[in-house]
């Protein structure tokens, strides 16, 4: 009797361990094909987080290509006005140079090729912008060679590019002092004006077609990158699962569970990295031109009262010159440090140029001037005190909307600031309808 119940018992022992083997045979086939999958959804994820990145860089490019074409052109503007106000041919000269270089035409296409094939749009449209650029070189060469006819430079002593401009009969008829006045009418009119808006225009709208472009590839990869984060979640759920019924994978378990939210905390980090990236400056830490332009956008939307400064840095091309590109970005850096650190917290200040700044100071009345200049004289002040790098200052123009931003707003801030830079720098205006 008690031979037989020992060998049924062994019999018995031995089914169970059967059956045990071949459940944790199939457990541990199961926990493979699951660990394959989560493996082959991680590496999709990865690759959403790629896209996500070459769309955004290629915003930024694209941005910062468009920019230096306008930023080249409101520089050219520059020098072209100063040197026929003051007739001071070292204006003249560095215009000459410049264009003779076309170094922000090279650096804005070898920029664009680095992100887009060369049969791209975007290449179509830079070229556009730049050949509305040249259209307005021209008005600015035949401006130039009026204003070295009116100060009596013989042939000779004109540079070769603005020598070879020839001026229309009519216009050889006049007399000097009516030279004069005919290259400053064209330099400042309205027809030189709406050439100027149209190279602007032009970049604006351009940047606006492929930031929707973008936008349409993010939203497609952010869509492709939630659904395999959840597949990943029903894997591991999944996991839980299997190993709650054996502990032979629990090992693995605890692994794959461990690599999941190293995967997801370096991703989470990756997309706050890039959000951050696309809405501040690289070099300053301040918001960037697109973080400046959504702002203005929602001002206008919700019609809300602000003041705008456009801030421009004097000297800059000297602060270069005098103390190397380090140098130009130390004095950058610092002034944005200090507007950061003069204005509200709910006011926004950003860098939207390369030596250019803005400030929207939001739910603004006009009895706050007053404060804001004497904010703008504390500015200069405290840039006069950086350490190594001496003449640091800026100029601004300020201008107020009672109902938001508008183009109108930028055109009024923007005179104001011209007015100051021809009056001596280091100061702010602030608009009125003498500057009309």
């Amino acid at each position: 009797m008690d031979n037989y119940y020992i060998d049924d018992t062994d019999r018995s022992g031995s089914k169970k361990s059967k059956s045990l083997n071949l459940l944790s045979s199939f457990l541990i086939v199961l926990t493979a094909v699951v660990f394959v999958f989560i493996i082959l959804i991680s590496y999709a994820v990865n690759k959403n987080f790629g896209r996500l990145k070459k769309s955004l860089n290629r915003y930024i490019v694209s941005s910062q290509s468009f920019e230096m074409i306008k930023s080249s052109s409101n520089e050219l503007t520059e020098l072209v006005r100063l040197f026929v106000i003051n007739h001071d041919e070292r204006f003249a000269l560095s215009y000459v140079d410049i264009i003779e270089n076309n170094r922000s035409q090279k650096s804005a296409l070898e920029s664009l090729r680095s992100v887009y094939p060369e049969n791209d749009t975007a290449f179509d449209r830079l070229e556009l912008a730049i050949s509305q650029a040249d259209n307005l070189i021209e008005l600015e060469l035949y401006d130039m060679r009026l204003c070295y006819e009116a100060i009596g430079k013989s042939e000779n002593e004109i540079p070769e590019l603005i020598r070879n401009i020839r001026l229309s009969d009519e216009d050889k008829k006049l007399s000097k002092e009516k030279m004069q006045e005919l290259a400053v009418k064209k330099i400042f009119g309205n027809g030189y004006l709406i050439y100027k808006l149209r190279v602007d225009e032009s970049c604006f709208v351009t940047v606006k077609i492929i930031s929707n472009e973008i936008k349409n590839e993010l939203d497609f990869n952010s869509e492709s990158l939630a659904r395999n984060l959840d597949r990943l979640r029903i894997l591991i759920l999944l996991l839980l699962v299997i190993n709650a019924l054996s502990m032979i994978g629990l090992r693995e378990f605890k692994t794959i569970s461990s690599s999941y939210r190293k995967i997801y905390e370096l991703d989470r980090r990756r997309a706050h990295i890039l959000l951050k990236n696309a809405e501040y400056d690289a070099l300053t830490g301040i918001l960037n031109r697109r973080a400046y332009e959504e702002i203005c956008q929602s001002s206008r939307e919700q019609r809300m009262s602000i003041a705008l400064l456009l801030i421009d840095m004097d000297n800059f091309k000297k602060i270069n010159d005098t103390y190397g590109h380090a140098g130009g970005d130390a004095a950058l850096k610092a002034l944005a440090e200090i507007l950061k650190d003069t204005f509200r917290n709910g006011d926004y200040v950003a860098r939207i140029g390369g030596d250019e700044f803005a400030a929207v100071l939001t739910d603004f009345k006009p009895e706050g001037f007053r404060i804001v200049t004497e904010k703008i004289s504390f500015i200069n002040e405290q840039l006069s005190r950086i350490e190594n790098i001496r003449d640091v200052s800026v100029s601004v123009g300020i201008a107020f909307a009672a109902e938001g931003y508008s183009e109108e707003l930028y055109k009024q801030a923007d005179k104001a600031l011209y007015a100051v830079k021809s009056s001596g720098k280091k100061s702010c205006l602030i608009y009125d309808s003498s500057l009309a």
